[in-house]
């Protein structure tokens, strides 16, 4: 007699929730977060540092002997001038001032003062996980860091004598210093106090470095007195007091400077009339630039014998004079600029340093991170932004325009393409994690201050 045996029962796979799995991702790099942001750190000083070693002294653009010529004069105790007598405003300050330190330690080292960009770029993509943290969530803050330490970039312009990514650290800084300053319990107390003067300091030396950025310092300063009073009703005086005191202190004491010495009032430079003019005249186009000829402005300033606060206000009254009597040209011009500022390319200057392939990297790095950030716009709705992204969109946007205003380039955008992947990464981690609910949002600051 034979026995009938059952077939075994086929199990059927699991079905994977694709939200699971995609919620999975995002607790991973919520729980892993702080050690992915020490490897992206550790990550973009190998990348950075080591292209640093490949050029070596080697100063590839015209600022760079620009900057390096101030500094040196500095350092021989000349004062800030071009040739060792004449005292001069014509280019912003701060970055000398940023670079001198490490110029009288080194002995001039070129290559040493490039690793103070490579350290602003370490310094930036820790700041920017900080960021992205309260932002969102740690996941966010995490994914962030890694796209700025890989950025391509940011790591050019890091390795390069310019002022723009130490701008984007000073401006990190500012923020994170300010936020830890001002809490919403409103107290004071000596280490908020500390903090509250070191954001201050910050923000003058980026006023002196990049001006543009002076307006941001303003806005930033209001921005962390008026949270402070939404959040707590209250506001603690001395610690505010502070705050606007360390911000004025370095911009004060170089007008002061300037006042002496130039016989003028001259906020932080007199080239604000020439960036005016190569953006605002006859012949300008969204993405001149210093490849403009203004050589007829220049030589009629010549004419007239004018010192350098002279020419520099009437470069901007001609520029004035230039809007005036073209209103519509100049509005489409302005327009032109803003889209410009988005451009993956500019023609350069400096003969023979446009590459192509250069071009291909900028485009294929920087237009799906500006996708993403937009998207985090068209999802307020659905997911709605947190004051730090409302502090970010804001600056953005200021930004943007204020370029605009005079004439744009794509190393004058850089800083802000590190606001943009915090806002790119915000999307991801939304996307991951989805909203943070008013607990977590709670939690992740009282973690943050």
């Amino acid at each position: 007699m034979t026995e009938n045996v059952a077939a075994p029962a086929v199990l059927a796979p699991p079905v994977v929730d694709p939200v699971s799995r995609t919620r999975r991702v995002g607790e991973w790099l919520n729980l892993h977060a702080t050690t992915i942001a020490l490897v992206a750190v550790g990550l973009s000083l190998l990348i950075a540092g080591g292209y640093s070693l490949v050029l070596g002294g080697q100063l590839r653009y015209f600022d760079e002997q620009v900057y390096v010529g101030l500094t040196r004069s500095l350092a021989q105790g000349h004062g800030f001038t071009f040739d060792n007598v004449q005292p001069t405003a014509y280019r912003p300050p701060g970055y000398s001032f940023i670079l001198l330190p490490v110029y009288l330690v080194s002995g001039g080292s070129v290559l040493a003062m490039r690793f103070i960009g490579v350290l602003a770029l370490a310094g930036t993509v820790w700041l920017v996980f900080l960021l992205g943290r309260r932002a969102h969530s740690p996941a966010t803050g995490a994914l962030a860091a890694l796209v700025v330490a890989c950025y391509p970039l940011l790591i050019y312009t890091a390795t390069t004598l310019y002022p723009q990514v130490p701008a984007l650290f000073l401006l990190l800084a500012m923020v994170e210093l300010g936020l830890r300053a001002m809490p919403g319990d409103g107290r004071f107390t000596g280490r908020r106090a500390w903090q509250a003067t070191a954001a201050g300091l910050l923000g003058g030396l980026l006023t002196l470095a990049v001006p543009t950025f002076g307006v941001t310092v303003v806005v930033l300063v209001v921005w962390l007195v008026w949270r402070q009073w939404k959040v707590a009703r209250r506001i603690a005086g001395r610690t505010v007091a502070v705050l606007l005191i360390a911000t004025a202190l370095l911009p004060a004491a170089w007008c002061v400077r300037n006042a002496v010495q130039l016989h003028a009032f001259v906020p932080v430079s007199t080239n604000n009339g020439i960036n005016l003019l190569l953006g605002n005249s006859t012949g300008a186009t969204p993405d001149g630039g210093r490849v403009e000829d203004i050589s007829s402005y220049e030589n009629a300033a010549a004419r007239m014998h004018l010192d350098e606060v002279g020419i520099d206000h009437y470069y901007a009254a001609q520029s004035f004079d230039w809007i005036r009597a073209n209103p519509g040209q100049a509005a489409v011009l302005f327009v032109e600029k803003v889209g410009n500022n988005f451009a993956y390319h500019n023609e350069l200057a400096t003969a023979g340093r446009n590459s192509t392939g250069q071009d291909i990297v900028s485009a294929l790095t920087f237009y799906p991170i500006l996708l993403l950030a937009l998207l985090r716009i068209v999802f307020l709705r659905r997911w709605p932004l947190h004051p730090t992204e409302k502090l970010l969109i804001g600056m953005l946007v200021l930004n943007v325009v204020l370029l605009a205003a005079f004439y744009t380039r794509l190393r004058f955008r850089v800083p802000l393409d590190g606001l943009t992947i915090v806002l790119a990464a915000s999307t991801v981690g939304h996307f991951l994690l989805g909203p943070r609910s008013p607990a977590e949002l709670s939690a992740g600051e009282q973690r943050s201050a």
